[in-house]
């Protein structure tokens, strides 16, 4: 199939297609950064973002292997799905307070969309439904195989070319600039110039490889005899792994058996698999021997992603559903299917080539992949909306006590976990006041974005007017308890001091006025004079120490956590309910010269 492509049939590359890519994102960008979307068109956004970015790949993978009459459906079908996946996943983010800006969709549904893209070229491509041989009487797999690797190539060399042509203009630039020179430093740095010239020469690099159709063939070839001998090596690390597995199932989740590695490494299997059976026209370059033995390493292939199957659906019975486990749920079914597959190549049939069953095994994990993704970003699967819902019946059924349910994984479930938070936000005690669940729900809605520089340009000058409005922000325990006289003006004083990231990701920021600031008043050293401790956010881990002395307040230093205690426990929430206690050290502090060493005890 090396023939595949004319030196005529590429001229008609539309190279072209790549600097119009690079405006239209450009002018994507350009309005979001200048706030010209409303943050309830975040789908709309989204969806034109992702189909920018993707569609034109459709338009350079399909060049010389469909035909003209296909592209334009292959690419309407993308579009659908595209446009509308995005438009789904960009309106359901979690909506930060105090956003001026809308949000982009998870970078899963990037990657997602992504893959499923690059999957329905080849898929389309190799259709060869009712011609002799084809396998799962459908696709020609030796054409699907070179068109996937085809692309697959191209664009890798693509994206070095990129790199390296970045390489030279900034090389360029800094040689100006030590002449004094320093206009092309500044131009491309400039988005307007950066982002157009990234994706024309990506183009220009997709269309250098497309029309060396050869060299392509023969850098796949290469690559895939390096790798084959790979294959061996890691059959028999596989197979020692299952083998000794056997001897104690149980102490294999004892000591933590993750599902995480073990799937990564049945993917590097996978991966030596198809280095040889590449288009399965031929024998693997294997000695006789180790072909007759590898196909029954495919065993402890589907032995693997049978261990790193239980040990996820464990995890999940314990913890419950994320949309992380959900994904690598769709992985372990992927890699099921391969396993299996692979597996069933031990059914010897007469004529049959070296491992049949890798073919159609490959078509049918790529349909299940596909398929996975387009569900799990659609409302009929949301993975986030299966994890929200899993995490909330946890709490519910008392499976979790409320005072370990983990407020701030539900700031990563996008909308449903906002809707979820929000519902946690009106919990009420006996007494008609919030609960400690409501507290740390309200502060993981207010600090969703505490590490977000998106929010806005740069922090607006304070001034003494909105630093006393700011001042408002700040609940201080015990309650009804009067801020001491003069720390209120000294607050001001010491904020205007911090560094504007600082300022930035704290309850005095210009753009989250909705995050507040925690204050205790207790006498950390009795002296019989309260010190002031504040918490810049709920969750901080140095809160800040300052005391007054000779008249004045100074910060004198911070409070640390013990190296045992990596809990994320809301402090407003436990200042509010009572869950505090001042308690004297039972240790002394050593001071070994300048170095002071503070003994921190193990958690119970």
């Amino acid at each position: 199939m090396s023939d595949i492509m004319t030196t005529s049939r590429t001229t008609r590359f539309p190279t072209w297609l790549g600097l119009v890519q690079g405006v239209v994102l450009y002018a994507l960008y350009k309005s979001h950064q200048d706030s010209l979307w409303p943050p309830e068109w975040g789908g709309l956004f989204n969806a034109v973002l992702l189909s920018a970015l993707l569609l034109p790949f459709v338009a350079y993978w399909g060049q010389d292997v469909l035909s003209r009459r296909a592209l334009p459906r292959l690419l309407l079908v993308a579009a659908v799905l595209v446009f509308g996946l995005g438009a789904y996943q960009g309106a359901m983010t979690f909506p930060l307070p105090d956003a001026t800006r809308l949000q982009l969709a998870p970078g899963s549904t990037f990657l997602g969309l992504a893959l499923l893209v690059f999957m329905l070229v080849p898929l389309t491509s190799g259709w060869a439904r009712g011609t002799p041989d084809a396998t799962l009487g459908a696709w020609d797999y030796p054409r699907l195989f070179e068109h996937a690797w085809r692309n697959a190539v191209v664009t890798i060399q693509a994206g070095a070319l990129t790199g390296l042509f970045w390489m030279v203009l900034t090389l360029g630039a800094q040689l100006f600039h030590l002449i004094g020179v320093d206009w092309p430093k500044e131009t491309i740095e400039e988005a307007w110039f950066a982002i157009p010239v990234t994706t024309l020469s990506i183009a220009l690099g997709l269309r250098t490889g497309l029309r060396r159709a050869a060299f392509t063939v023969t850098l796949r070839n290469h690559w895939l005899t390096l790798t084959v001998w790979l294959l061996p090596l890691a059959s028999l690390i596989g197979v020692a792994f299952v083998l000794t597995s056997l001897a104690g199932v149980g102490s294999l989740f004892e000591r933590g058996l993750s599902a995480f590695f073990l799937l990564w490494f049945a993917a590097f299997w996978i991966t030596f698999f198809n280095s040889a059976f590449q288009d399965g026209q031929s024998e693997p370059a294997l000695h006789p021997v180790l072909r007759r033995l590898l196909p029954f390493a495919a065993l402890a292939l589907l032995a693997v992603v049978g261990l790193a199957t239980w040990a996820l659906m464990l995890r999940i019975q314990q913890y419950g559903l994320t949309p992380d486990r959900i994904w690598g749920a769709l992985a372990a079914a992927v890699a099921l299917t391969y396993g299996a597959g692979y597996a069933g190549s031990l059914r010897t049939e007469a004529g049959s080539r070296w491992m049949h069953g890798i073919a159609p095994a490959n078509i049918v994990a790529s349909l299940v992949m596909s398929a996975g993704i387009v569900l799990l970003l659609s409302p009929l699967l949301d993975a986030n909306r299966l994890a929200t819902t899993s995490q909330m019946a946890r709490l519910q059924s008392g499976q979790v006590a409320a005072d370990d349910f983990d407020v701030q994984e539900l700031t990563r479930q996008q909308r449903a976990g906002y809707d979820a938070l929000v519902e946690l936000r009106r919990q009420r005690g006996e007494d008609g006041r919030p609960s400690k669940l409501a507290l740390r729900a309200e502060d993981a809605v207010n600090e969703a974005a505490r590490y977000d520089d998106f929010l806005g340009e740069d922090e607006p000058e304070q001034t003494d007017e909105s630093l006393a409005t700011l001042i408002g922000r700040i609940d201080s325990y015990p309650p009804k308890q009067p801020l001491p006289a003069g720390f209120a003006e000294f607050l001001k004083q010491e904020v205007a001091r911090w560094e504007v990231w600082e300022r930035r990701q704290s309850c005095f920021s210009g753009q989250k006025t909705r995050q507040r600031c925690v204050l205790l008043q207790t006498d950390l050293d009795h002296d019989g004079m309260n010190e002031m401790v504040l918490w810049k956010m709920s969750y901080e881990n140095r809160p800040l120490v300052y005391a007054l002395g000779q008249g004045a307040w100074r910060r004198v230093g911070y409070l640390e956590k013990g190296r045992a205690n990596y809990s994320s426990e809301s402090v407003r929430a436990e200042l509010a309910t009572g869950g505090y206690a001042v308690q004297p050290s039972r240790w002394d502090t050593l001071h070994i010269g300048k170095t002071r060493f503070q003994v921190f005890e193990n958690a119970e």
